[in-house]
């Protein structure tokens, strides 16, 4: 029988709860519920709904779920006693999340910075595979770190959970904790909103939804004041990653461009934006990205070949560094992305399900 985990991501405005395969590092199931800030009672009736709902999925499928694991925006203790989260949950002040759930499901449950698993997924199973020393950062409600060394968390507990919260500027805009200038309260989706009211964007354009996936829409189209707004954005962004570039020493920066029908995907796929691939990676090549892993989401996990097309255009008008993911089913797609030049390719389903070998992929490299 199969052994599997259920992995619950807890954000400020969505809780995202899977059934995920260890060995493969694969979510096989997903659910995404609205996050409840105020209201202890229905925030843990919605979990335990959603965690039985899972069960049943598990039950069904004839897999053993052996644990729970949960990411939350905190400090959280070595028993799973989330610290606080800051306001962004008013009833979540030292709150044994961790002791409720087991009681509850009578599951093992391991809660932990949500940025920290984060960062502990993409070393071991994502696109930090293969390095030392990696770095993530995570961009939601607010700005998270996480940090990774030889496929392990640097430290047992997350001391460096407040990490984003490093002053890169002199202004008047005080973040939540007390600190003027924060990164966080200048590239997170509530510091981009912020800033957007500051300017007083809405009464200006009450056309436009203030929200950031508008307003960086808006910016795309040529709305002057939104692209003020997001190339403040991402110059904050840089200073910010100049600055943990000196203090984690990450072994390299790699840009993830997932696209879909060729345009950038968000939100863990489930959005389109207007931006075409080759145009965020070439905005991002201005500011020295070398590395780029290009995953066409509709080729990924199908085994029906790779957009050979998409990467020969990408490769002829950028001078990434270009890692291929979606679609290899074969040897002969490898050895197609080697001829159009790709720098690498990251090889999954073809693997697990035995079409690729390990021994005639070293000798075609």
């Amino acid at each position: 029988m199969k052994k599997i985990v259920i992995g619950i991501d807890i954000g400020g405005t969505r809780t995202k709860i899977g059934l995920v395969d260890l060995d493969l590092g694969q979510v096989l199931v997903i659910e995404i519920i609205a996050t409840e800030t105020n209201n202890v009672q229905i925030f843990e009736q919605g979990l335990n709904d959603t965690i039985d709902a899972m069960k049943r999925k598990a039950k069904e499928e004839n897999t053993q779920i052996i644990g729970i694991g949960i990411g939350v925006s905190s400090f959280v203790f070595e028993d799973g006693m989330v610290d606080s989260t800051y306001g962004f949950m008013d009833f979540m002040e030292d709150y044994p999340l961790a002791n409720i759930i087991q009681k509850t499901h009578q599951l093992s449950c391991i809660v932990d910075n949500d940025a920290r698993l984060v960062a502990l997924g993409e070393a071991n199973f994502g696109k930090g595979k293969g390095f030392k020393r990696v770095l993530v950062l995570t961009l939601g409600t607010g700005l998270g770190v996480g940090f990774v060394i030889n496929q392990k968390l640097d430290d047992k507990l997350p001391f460096g959970h407040m990490a984003g919260h490093i002053s890169i500027i002199q202004n008047d805009v005080k973040c939540y904790c007390g600190k003027i200038g924060c990164l966080e309260s200048l590239v997170s989706a509530t510091g981009i909103l912020a800033a957007a009211q500051r300017m007083n964007f809405k009464e200006k354009y009450p056309a436009i939804p203030l929200t950031v996936e508008s307003i960086f829409k808006a910016s795309e189209e040529g709305n002057l004041e939104a692209k003020t707004i997001f190339n403040t954005f991402i110059e904050h962004l840089k200073i910010g990653i100049s600055n943990y570039i000196n203090i984690y020493a990450p072994d390299k920066i790699i840009l993830g461009a997932d696209a879909r029908n060729r345009k950038i995907a968000t939100q863990g796929w489930l959005h389109n934006s207007d931006m075409d691939v080759l145009e965020f990676i070439s905005e991002y090549e201005k500011n020295e990205i070398k590395y780029v892993i290009c995953t066409d989401i509709e080729k990924d996990g199908m085994l029906q070949g790779t957009s050979n097309i998409l990467y020969q255009e990408i490769i002829s008008k950028t001078k990434v560094n270009l890692i291929a993911s979606g679609g290899v089913s074969c040897l002969e797609d490898v050895l197609k992305l080697k001829e159009i030049g790709c720098f690498g390719a990251i090889i999954g389903k073809a693997f697990y399900e035995g079409r690729i070998n390990l021994v005639d992929l070293i000798k075609l490299c």
